[in-house]
């Protein structure tokens, strides 16, 4: 069960990468992510916020590096990445995207990039 939880902690990546590409990490996009994951990934919630948390207080990590860190989890198993949580991937991440002023271009390229290189996997 591990690998799953490794799978939301990426995705906690990627959001974390997606807020912080329109202006910086805003308090909305935080608690908004908050409670998109409490709704998509009940109760492995506190996996992902946990990583959230921990991207936003004390790695900081860039738009590239947290984006780049978490494809290389989702490469590694993506035997355990099925259809239905690449799906609640993209789910999150437009909702994070959306949730403050709309979705940006830069958002919405990085979702995109996203889109095509997950479901290549």
């Amino acid at each position: 069960m591990y690998q799953k939880r490794e799978i939301y902690r990426s995705i906690a990546e990627l959001a974390y990468a997606v807020a912080k590409s329109q202006n910086g990490l805003q308090t909305t996009e935080r608690d908004a992510f908050i409670k998109i994951i409490e709704k998509e990934l009940n109760f492995d919630a506190w996996v992902a916020k946990s990583r959230f948390d921990i991207l936003d207080s004390k790695i900081a990590p860039t738009i590239d590096e947290a984006y780049n860190a978490a494809i290389f989890e989702l490469k590694k198993y993506k035997d355990y990445f099925n259809e239905e949580d690449k799906h609640k991937a993209v789910k999150v991440l437009r909702k994070v995207a959306e949730s403050y002023r709309g979705v940006s271009h830069t958002q919405e390229a990085l979702i995109e990039k996203f889109e095509k290189q997950i479901f290549s996997l």
